[in-house]
């Protein structure tokens, strides 16, 4: 079962906030690198989005389907293996991305990048018994 640290209104308005400091984190989450991830439609009609950490490099933006180190994956990560075009807002612009999920030795150098930078992956690595998942956002664009 997935492990819930925020409520989807707790949620909803640190995307608010996130949007109208131009994509800057505040308060708790101030100087954290964070983008949020439109993965797509849910069953209701309305957008699925997310605020996720992220590894920049190479003109990408990684993030990990850590899922509080829960055993399943993320929804977001099941709606971009199926549907790999989505959009983010980072850094105060809105892209157009290609979602690609890394390979094992690639997925290891950048997982273990992030655990350096934030040790909470680390932990999240070690609650779960599968492999945490590492995508590539891949810019193609502004939205």
């Amino acid at each position: 079962m997935s492990r819930k640290l925020y409520s989807a209104q707790e949620i909803q308005e640190f995307i608010d906030e996130f949007r109208a400091n131009g994509g800057r984190p505040t308060g708790l989450f101030e100087g954290a690198t964070l983008l949020l991830l439109d993965s797509g439609p849910e069953p209701d009609g309305s957008r699925h989005v997310c605020p996720l950490n992220f590894y920049p490099a190479n003109g990408r933006y990684y993030v990990f389907a850590a899922n509080d180190g829960a055993d399943e994956d993320p929804r977001w990560l099941g709606q971009l293996r199926a549907e790999p075009n989505a959009t983010i807002e980072v850094e105060g612009k809105v892209l157009q991305v290609t979602a690609v999920e890394l390979g094992a030795g690639e997925r290891g150098m950048i997982y273990a990048r992030q655990a350096a930078r934030n040790p909470q992956f680390e932990h999240f690595q070690g609650m779960t018994s599968r492999v945490i998942p590492v995508v590539a956002l891949i810019p193609t664009g502004d939205a």
